[in-house]
């Protein structure tokens, strides 16, 4: 007789410590209007079928069936179906799930692939599992979640970490959104631990924590990133620029922009303009 035989190698298994929330399915059918929100945690998007767009703070991504979309937690989005060709999908609610990407904003677009029906078939599962909810459904549910993360990781060059989903962790993703929305305004570190209830140095930890960077820094970041754009788009004066970024002089404006940028900012504008001649020429 034939036989084959594999073993498990003897190596500790990674511990999935992520929860499934909940899973909704829903079908466009002009009875919805679409408005920007985030949640606490991560949702992870399935188009069955249709064609539509996701907008993902200020991006649009153009989806299809089989298109998989992972959106972190306190990322704004909403989705957009088109009308002749409505959209239908599923959506997770999962917890403790941080997706690792090179990207400003947390966020994920796996276009249709080999093991997509592998993927589906995980979303149908837990459906099925959660209308059903027969004895052991919720630890079946969680294993299929398990599954599901794992096929997209290996197929689809998406990874991930475990977040601690406890109220700190929930407070930090908000004062990651308050610097992001209100970068122009004077911020200190106590105002933002003021602003959560946090100590400012379990804050600064937590926050360095989870995003690899301190809030202070990271306050830094985003007034650069918004100086570089106004440079690049308007002719506000240096220290206009200065002013609506949220830097206290333009004098320190400067002095932090040549450190990040290793360029000052009038050298930075010109460079742009530049280019920018360089591609109308083109055209």
């Amino acid at each position: 007789m034939g036989n084959r035989k594999f073993n498990l190698e003897n190596k500790v298994l990674p511990q999935i410590s992520f929860r499934l929330l909940s899973i909704s399915s829903s079908k466009y059918e002009n009875d919805w209007e679409s408005f920007p929100h985030s949640h606490y945690f991560t949702e992870i998007f399935f188009i069955k079928s249709g064609t539509g767009h996701m907008k993902i703070e200020n991006e649009s991504i153009p989806v299809q069936a089989n298109s998989l979309i992972l959106i972190g937690a306190q990322v704004l989005h909403t989705e957009f179906s088109n009308p002749s060709d409505p959209l239908d999908y599923y959506v997770l609610g999962v917890e403790g799930l941080k997706i690792n990407t090179n990207r400003p904003v947390e966020y994920s677009i796996v276009n249709p692939s080999a093991n997509s029906a592998s993927i589906r078939q995980c979303f149908e599962s837990i459906l099925r599992e959660m209308h059903n909810k027969h004895e052991g459904y919720a630890e079946i549910c969680q294993h299929y979640l398990a599954i599901l993360i794992l096929l997209v990781c290996r197929k689809d060059h998406v990874s991930y970490e475990l977040v601690d989903p406890q109220n700190s962790n929930h407070e930090c993703h908000k004062i990651k959104r308050y610097i992001e929305t209100n970068y122009h305004d004077k911020i200190t570190l106590d105002s933002l631990a003021e602003n959560c209830n946090l100590t400012k140095y379990y804050l600064s930890h937590k926050f360095s924590e989870l995003y690899r960077i301190s809030p202070m820094a990271y306050l830094t970041e985003v007034r650069i990133a918004a100086a570089k754009d106004l440079l690049n788009t308007t002719n506000h004066s240096i220290e206009e620029i200065a002013s609506v970024t949220g830097f206290s002089s333009s004098s320190y404006f400067s002095q932090t922009f040549q450190k990040h940028c290793q360029m000052s900012a009038q050298q930075y504008r010109k460079s742009h303009s530049k280019e920018l001649n360089s591609e109308n020429s083109a055209d």
